[in-house]
């Protein structure tokens, strides 16, 4: 029975694809056939539709310690740049399944958990992400276009 289970799970893992397994920046684990937070699939095809219409531009793709590194430096000049934020706002870049969350008085929390509820949440990509940080598009300009929803 126990080596059938273990030829199941083999064979699940050979069908799912490597990408889908680990976070983009740490490699930890990920659950393949587990959804992701509502909405993201939404922000990622407008993202690819504003990357082909030249709205946006794809960032260079950076993998492990790098990637983290890029995206928190982002992130928190995202923030500086939106004070306005709500307290608590959660961050999710949908293309790494990064968290971090937004708390006025304290430096942002990067690659923290999931919310367990309904909470205040921004849905963002990388190029999303980078098109804001780099003045090339405004936070409401790129909610116009799909590419960041709360």
């Amino acid at each position: 029975m126990k080596q059938g289970i273990c030829l199941l799970v083999a064979a699940f893992s050979a069908m799912a694809s490597p990408i889908s397994w680990a976070c983009s920046y740490d490699g930890q684990f990920t659950n393949p056939f587990s959804e992701s937070y509502p909405g993201s699939l939404d922000v990622a095809i407008a993202t690819q539709q504003a990357i082909r219409g030249q709205l946006i531009e794809a960032p260079q793709r950076l993998k492990g310690g790098q990637g983290l590194r890029r995206a928190s430096w982002w992130l928190n000049l995202m923030v500086e740049r939106n004070p306005n934020l709500p307290s608590g706002t959660y961050i999710y870049l949908v293309d790494s399944q990064l968290w971090s969350q937004y708390q006025p008085d304290q430096r942002l929390a990067i690659h923290v958990d999931a919310p367990n509820s309904a909470e205040n949440v921004l849905l963002i990509s990388e190029a999303a992400l980078s098109s804001v940080i780099s003045e090339k598009i405004t936070l409401n300009k790129a909610r116009d276009l799909g590419v960041v929803t709360w």
